[in-house]
């Protein structure tokens, strides 16, 4: 009898808490599961089409098989979203670096003229969003400087950088050509110090002034700015480096060396090389 009793009671706790979540105007808990996106015909590709821009370029940056299919994906956005001109200024850098191909060191030269012409042209239209255009002015100088070895065409494009957006802060990612020269891709053991600081793209610009600029009295200033401004960087690091392994500007980086290393910055990779490099002055 007891038994059957509390099983009575439970059952009209239950119905009454069901009862209270009908008229309840707040949402449950239960979340039913989400769709796939529906898929659309483009340039002759299936591609899913995404509720968000940030959820269609994150698609669209993703890997694919068939690098047309990948640009078809990334111009997409400009039909699905063009009020996201956030999203579709880093669509337009991604299809002008496609140019290149899957590796820039086997580009054809037109290939480097095709992407400074949408390069220019991302200037041309994401003129109110300076994270998109210091991207589109650094490409622009490392295409004219390394790859077309146009340096008088290319580091006026660093200048500008340096000048324009003195403080704007560079993403997680850096520039693909650039990044192996900070941390090796192949690392054992310890592991580098991170960067403790902001990563300004002034202070990678400053630094691609010194590996060019043919001008003595440049290549001095721009030390003297990177340190002034970013030494608690890498850049101010790798600048240091460059100094030293050139006999016509070493004494000038001479003084920074203890400096530098003493804030920690260098990852042991870097800071062995400077050392070493140091050895022969």
């Amino acid at each position: 009898m007891k038994k059957t009793l509390a099983i009575i009671i439970i059952l009209l706790l239950f119905l009454a808490a069901l009862a209270s979540d009908c008229c309840s105007d707040k949402p449950t808990s239960l979340s039913l599961p989400k769709s796939d996106p529906p898929i659309i015909s483009f340039q002759g590709f299936k591609i899913p089409q995404f509720p968000t821009a940030r959820g269609q370029l994150n698609y669209a940056k993703s890997v694919f098989p068939d690098p047309e299919e990948k640009k078809a994906a990334l111009k997409i956005l400009f039909n699905f979203f063009p009020e996201a001109k956030l999203q579709c200024g880093n669509a337009a850098l991604n299809l002008a670096y496609m140019n290149l191909g899957y590796d820039y060191r086997f580009a054809a030269r037109q290939a480097y003229y095709n992407a400074i012409k949408d390069y220019r042209d991302v200037i041309k239209n994401f003129k109110g969003y300076p994270q998109i255009l210091v991207k589109a002015n650094w490409y622009l100088g490392w295409i004219h400087c390394d790859l077309l070895k146009e340096k008088k065409i290319g580091i006026p494009y660093f200048r500008h950088i340096v000048k324009t957006y003195p403080d704007l802060q560079m993403g997680i990612s850096s520039p693909v050509p650039w990044v192996s020269l900070v941390y090796p891709l192949t690392v054992t053991g310890k592991q580098p110090t991170k960067d403790t600081t902001n990563k300004q793209w002034a202070s990678l610009a400053l630094l691609e002034i010194i590996r060019h600029a043919p001008n003595r009295n440049e290549v001095f200033n721009a030390f003297d700015l990177l340190w002034k401004n970013y030494q608690n960087s890498v850049p101010t690091g790798l600048a240091i480096k460059l100094l030293l392994q050139d006999e016509r500007y070493a004494q000038i980086a001479m003084p920074y060396i203890e400096k530098y290393l003493a804030l920690n910055i260098a990852n042991p990779y870097l800071a062995r090389e400077i050392r070493n490099n140091a050895k022969e002055y």
